[in-house]
Order: structure tokens, then sequence, then C-alpha cells
């Protein structure tokens, strides 16, 4: 492997792909590796051209987290050395522009593509309704990141771009951190563009067999004249997976009459707006009804005192005239309809007595939730803990709104993720990675039963080293953690986590010399000092 990434070195631009290595993984929480790009790509660069030079470089096996899916499964995200994930971009980088000009148009295979595009999720769902056939079909693929198999991804790879080496050098790297002969790190944008084009042989049978066919990462849809033509076409989607070692969710497998999933689509869209209108009718009603808020209304529209008279006294115009006057003035704000929608939302809870769908519930919450935390509302605070408990695949969601609250109030963000985390509820460590990462920001609200039930899992050293790590984070922070435990690990824990380490061992340095002078010992590597200067500027300053 050594002799063949030294070869190939000369076609990799190391300095370009540190800047795509340096995106956050998709999956997990971001990590402070990820923002040191700018100040990495020369010296780091460089650094590894001499490795693989010398014949030092070797893959180390990725540290898989489960990140839980709806349904209570789990899917593992792949946590690979800053090394590996410059390596993996510039080997799939050198061949993405040929893979991009060979892939189905973007007319069909909507996302990913080889070139980084953005998501295009509503587009693909409404394409098949533009047919104006009957019926239409939804399927996707079981396991699909975990199930491509390297030798045939491999053998598409030559086949697609004439690379032979490039596609030697994928399999041997991919066989390396999987550990396996199948599997690709999800999360990683040089992932997505090798998924797309593993999948290349299924959209082009599939529309070459006439077939209205749409895809968007392992989600197709189909549309057809009649149910037969339906069956059928789920039948050879099924076969042309299996010919790649894929196969069918069949759970998800789904033919709609296409004013069925019209109506589903339509149902999900219009929440937002009928919320709207629902506020805007209650405001109404309640100006109707009252009088003095009416005239404060009015006035608070720059309303002239001409338009009382009128409709106070002389009767001249009427209560829908001055509505009518007023009706952009009484349109709810975002927040407002963010407030109403979140709480219609709870109250359709899939498990409660009035249960909204699935989709809808998650069409809702998300909705909700991004929009009270860009504009800061503790509404949904209290309900935070619920909502991780009862929906683990919604933790990063729930903690993304905590953080964005927690300068304001950090006392009740504290108190939300202290409750979780100190019950005895089952946490996936992707869950506890999130919730650790959110008590970092309000350390200094947390209680002593709760400092103390972090501690015991920074050691024990049966706990997953993603959780440990964020644990060391947090009471090196509040400058309670045993510097021993950073040493320890320093020698024990992946590589991966590395980054981590230095971050505790920083915020640590501000009361304890060992700290510094493991500081100090690591300045000889590129990584670990570029990142060492990092936390050092972000997090003492």
């Amino acid at each position: 492997m050594n002799a063949l990434f030294k070869e190939l070195k000369s076609r990799l631009n190391l300095l370009e792909a540190v800047s795509d290595a340096s995106r956050p993984n998709d999956l997990l929480p971001s990590r402070f590796e990820d923002k040191v790009g700018g100040e990495l790509a020369k010296e780091f660069g460089a650094y590894l051209e001499k490795k693989i030079d010398d014949g030092t470089y070797t893959p180390s096996i990725a540290s898989f987290v489960p990140v839980p899916k709806p349904g209570f499964t789990t899917r593992p995200a792949a946590l690979l050395t800053l090394s590996d994930r410059i390596m993996y971009e510039a080997l799939v980088s050198s061949i993405k522009s040929s893979i991009e000009k060979k892939l189905i148009s973007d007319d069909y295979v909507k996302w990913p593509r080889a070139e980084y595009v953005k998501k295009r999720w509503g587009e693909f769902e409404k394409a098949p309704l533009l047919s104006g056939e009957e019926y239409i079909v939804n399927i996707d693929v079981t396991a699909f990141y975990d199930s491509i198999d390297h030798s045939i991804l491999e053998d598409k790879i030559v086949e697609i771009t004439g690379e032979q080496q490039v596609g030697l050098a994928i399999k041997l790297f991919l066989n390396k951190i999987m550990d396996s002969n199948r599997g690709l790190p999800q999360g990683v944008f040089a992932s997505d563009t090798l998924a797309t084009l593993y999948l290349q042989s299924v959209d082009a049978a599939m529309l070459r067999s006439g077939f209205n066919y749409w895809r968007h990462g392992d989600d197709i849809r189909m549309s057809v004249e009649n149910l037969s033509l339906a069956r059928q076409s789920i039948a050879m989607s099924e076969n042309e997976l299996r010919k790649i070692g894929l196969v069918l969710n069949s759970s998800k497998c789904t033919i709609k009459k296409s004013e069925s999933y019209r109506s589903h689509l339509d149902e999900i869209s219009k929440v937002y707006e009928k919320i709207t209108e629902k506020l805007y009718e209650d405001k109404v009603k309640g100006l109707s009804e009252d009088n003095e808020a009416l005239e404060k209304t009015m006035d608070d529209a720059k309303l002239d005192e001409q338009m009382k008279w009128d409709l106070f006294y002389h009767g001249s115009i009427t209560l829908e005239d001055v509505i009518e006057k007023m009706r952009e003035h009484l349109q709810p704000d975002e927040i407002e309809v963010a407030r109403n929608l979140f709480n219609e939302t709870i109250i359709g809870l899939p498990d409660g007595d009035a249960p909204l769908s699935k989709d809808r519930f998650h069409v809702q919450i998300k909705m909700s939730l991004l929009r009270l935390s860009a504009g800061k509302s503790e509404e949904a605070i209290e309900y935070c803990s619920t909502l991780i408990a009862k929906f683990p695949e919604k933790t990063e969601l729930v903690c993304n709104y905590l953080l964005a609250l927690e300068s304001d109030y950090p006392e009740k963000v504290a108190l939300q993720v202290e409750d979780i985390i100190n019950s005895e509820l089952f946490l996936t460590v992707w869950q506890k990675a999130w919730i650790y990462r959110v008590m970092l920001e309000c350390v200094e609200c947390l209680k002593p039963e709760t400092k103390l039930k972090i501690l015991s899992n920074c050691e024990n050293e049966y706990s997953h080293w993603l959780e440990r790590t964020e644990g060391f984070k947090i009471l090196s922070k509040l400058g309670e953690l045993p510097f021993s435990l950073i040493a320890k690990s320093w020698e024990l824990a992946p590589e991966a986590y590395r980054p981590d380490l230095i971050c505790s061992a920083v915020y640590l340095s501000k009361e304890c010399s060992k700290s510094k002078r493991f500081l100090e010992g690591i300045v000889h590597h590129p990584i670990e000092r570029v990142v060492a200067r990092h936390c050092t500027s972000k997090l003492l300053s």
C-alpha cells in the first residue's frame, strides 16, 4: 500500500484536500481540528507528503460511533484521523471530475454528485408529480453505506474513470480504515462521491428501461401508469441492487396513488401557512371583541384619528375595513408561529393521544426548533430532556437549540441536560457526546452529582472514547480533571481523539503546570501543534 501511495503522490493535491478534510462530519459534533484548515494546510500537507515519501504513512482503523435513527436503530459514523481524512479526500478528488462527467444527469440523480452540491430533497420529492402518471413508487436501500463492497467499488472506479491505480488505492485504504472489505465512512464528503458512483449502474438500468426515475442519496422515486408497472419497477430495481450486493429496504417500499402522494406533501408543506393563518384569525377575533385593544392596535399601526371617529362614532366604515388596513401589521412574526407550531407538535407526539404521522412530526419539530433557536425563544426548553429521551435521533437538533439558548438561560439549559444525563435511561455514545457538548457551555451551572457522574464515566476504561474525551473537556474547563487522565489517555486513545485531549490540556493549563509542560511536549507534530495553538487562542482568550 505504501508503495502505491508513493507512486500516486504527484497526482494528489494534499494542500487542497486539507480544506475538504476539515469540513465537519455531518453525523458527529464539530471538532476542534475542523476549524484549523487554513492554519494547517501548508505545514501539515508537507508533513504528510514526507510520510508518504518515507513509506511511513499507514491509515488507522476508524473509530465508529453509533448514531440513532428513527425507530431506535443506529448507523455507524466513522471518525477518522485528520491524516486519513486528508488522504481520503485527496484520493477521491483526483478522480472527481472524471466521475462527474460520467454520472447520470442531475435531472434524475439529484444528490449527491461527484462534486459538492447542496441537497435537493424538496425538488426530489416533487419530481414524480410532474410526470402526470397515476402511481408513485418509493424505495430505499438497506444499510447502504455499510454494504458497499470495496472490490465492486474498485471495479466501478476503473470502469468509469480508467484509473486502475487510484481504484486499487481507494480499495486498500477503505479495507484498512473500515477494518472490513465493505462499507464507507459515513458523514464524510468523499464517501458521498463514491456512494453515488456505486449506484450508477442502478440509475442507468432503470432509465434505460423507460421508467420515470429520480434518486436522492439512497432514496428512489419512480412514477408509473399502473399498478403492474409499479410492481415491475420494484422487481427490477431489487434485481439491479442485488447485482452490486445491496438489498431493498422492504419496510420503506411503498406504492401510492399520485393524489395520495401529493396530499401527503401538501399536508407537510402547508403546516406553517395554516398556523400563520390561524394566528392572524385569532388576532382579528380578539380585536373584534375588545375595543380598547382595537384602538391600541390602530395606534400601533399608525392609522389616523379620523379612522377611529369613522369606526367608533360615525359608523361610516366597518371593522373589516379597519382590519384590512392593518392586515400587514397583524401578521404574526416567525417566533409567534414557531411557538405555536412547537406546541401543536408536542400535543401531537407520535406516542400520545392525538398522534401526528411520523413524517409530519419530524418536519414540524425540526421547523419549529430551528426558528426558536434563531429567535432565542425559551418556549421549548422545558421539553428538551423529554424529546431526547423519546426521540434519540433528535438529540443533535435539540442540543443545537439548547446551545443557542445557553447564554441567555444557562440554568434552565443545564437543568435539562442534567435531567437526562443523571437519569437511568439508556443513552447512546453519540447522545452523550452531544449532551456533554451542551454542558461544556454551561459548566458553572452543573451540580456536584453531575460532575461526579462525568468523572466516573471519564475514568471508566470501558466507556467509548468519544464520550470520555467530551467529558474530559467539561471537567478540565472547571479545573477538576486529574491531569493523569490526559497523560494516560494520550498513550491509549485512538489517534483520532488526540485533538480532544489537547483541548482538555489547554483548558487545564490555566492552573496546572503539568498541562503546560504537556503542551510543550507536542509541538514537534504539525497537527498537534496547530490544534494546540488554535485551542489556546480560542479557549484562553
